[in-house]
């Protein structure tokens, strides 16, 4: 039963029939060959798996029992909500599919001066379609939320709003001359670590700029409103790059 499938309809019900149609019941019976009697893994993104065994394999659809419910949380001790200006093209499925492995609590398109493209519905249905194929390869048992596009204090604001922890906001802005007054990573931790335990906010907000990076009234703006400015290192990552080592630092903080 390694392979996963989304069950839309979970919802933590303890028995129930489920059906699965579309996507994950073309695999189940074109690729897995499915037949009454088969145990499939479903899971329902808001931290419930499901033991189920085929019962009805149609043309189009496949009818399962549930034979047991277990709820699951493996999210990550750290809380990191990541706002971040969308790259063009492939680099969006990389970026979305990683920070989903990694264990990143919720994304933002972050609206920017130097915006690349524009988000529409149509590029937010994509972007959680690519969270539900990340997370059913990697066992993540909670789906990572995709938020509507939203300027940077609006997106710290909601991303308050959705957590019980208030957020260590940040930008990261690769400019080495310390103008803005840069953390390394190095200096990150050597102030949220106390006798070898993480002390600082659990729940972290990072929002990380476009191709060029942010404005310099953008980067004075955070700097007014008290953020930290993160400085990655003296190499200038490509966005994606940027988000997805930011988020594998900080996310095995609290391990």
């Amino acid at each position: 039963m390694s392979a996963r499938y989304y069950w839309e309809e979970g919802n933590g019900f303890d028995s129930a029939t489920a059906i699965l149609a579309g996507d994950e019941a073309h695999h189940l019976i074109r690729v897995m060959r499915a037949k009454p009697g088969d145990e499939f893994l479903l899971f329902d993104g808001k931290g419930f798996e499901y033991r189920a065994r085929a019962t009805e394999i149609g043309r189009g659809s496949v009818r399962l029992q549930v034979v047991e419910t277990r709820e699951i949380c493996n999210d990550p001790e750290i809380e990191l909500s990541a706002a971040v200006a969308l790259p063009k093209g492939d680099r969006q499925k990389w970026l979305i599919e990683k920070l989903t492995e990694l264990g990143v609590r919720r994304f933002i398109p972050l609206e920017v001066e130097r915006a690349d493209i524009k988000t529409d519905d149509g590029v937010l249905a994509r972007l959680r379609r690519q969270v539900v194929e990340a997370s059913k390869q990697c066992g993540r048992s909670r789906f990572m939320e995709i938020l509507p596009p939203m300027p940077r204090r609006e997106a710290a604001a909601a991303c308050r709003k959705e957590s019980d922890c208030e957020p260590l906001c940040m930008l990261a802005h690769p400019i080495s001359d310390g103008e803005f007054g840069q953390w390394s990573f190095r200096d990150f931790l050597s102030r949220g670590f106390q006798d070898g335990r993480w002390t600082m906010a659990k729940h972290l907000f990072l929002a990380v700029g476009p191709v060029g990076g942010f404005s310099d009234r953008e980067v004075r703006e955070a700097v007014d409103d008290g953020w930290p400015i993160l400085d990655l290192g003296k190499e200038v990552y490509r966005v994606e790059t940027a988000a997805i080592t930011a988020a594998a630092l900080f996310l095995h903080l609290g391990d």
